[in-house]
């Protein structure tokens, strides 16, 4: 099973909000991962590659991160929150 990881500025209302939509999503489409979320300050290199997958609500370019990385904004403000779902679905998938 997959592990995404869902990281904001503190970890707690943007993240929240964005792994609600996440599991939403992959509830309505058979899909199944682990979903964590953390506090971007709480977060290393090693932390965020110990995840198949990383969402953020920002852009991670202080990191040196080997996985895929999804900016998850949208998921916050609906503009295009299907892409950013379908990306999600097709790393789970792989």
């Amino acid at each position: 099973m997959k592990k995404i990881l869902v990281v904001c500025g503190n970890g707690i209302a943007s993240s929240s909000i964005m792994v609600s939509v996440i599991e939403d999503y992959l509830h309505e489409n058979g899909l199944d991962a682990n979903i964590n979320k953390a506090s971007l300050m709480d977060c290393d290199d090693d932390f965020f590659n110990s995840f198949d997958l990383v969402v953020s609500s920002t852009k991670l370019s202080d990191f040196n991160i080997n996985k895929p990385v999804i900016i998850g904004a949208g998921l916050l403000t609906g503009i295009n929150d299907q892409e950013i779902l379908e990306e999600i679905g097709k790393v789970v998938n792989e």
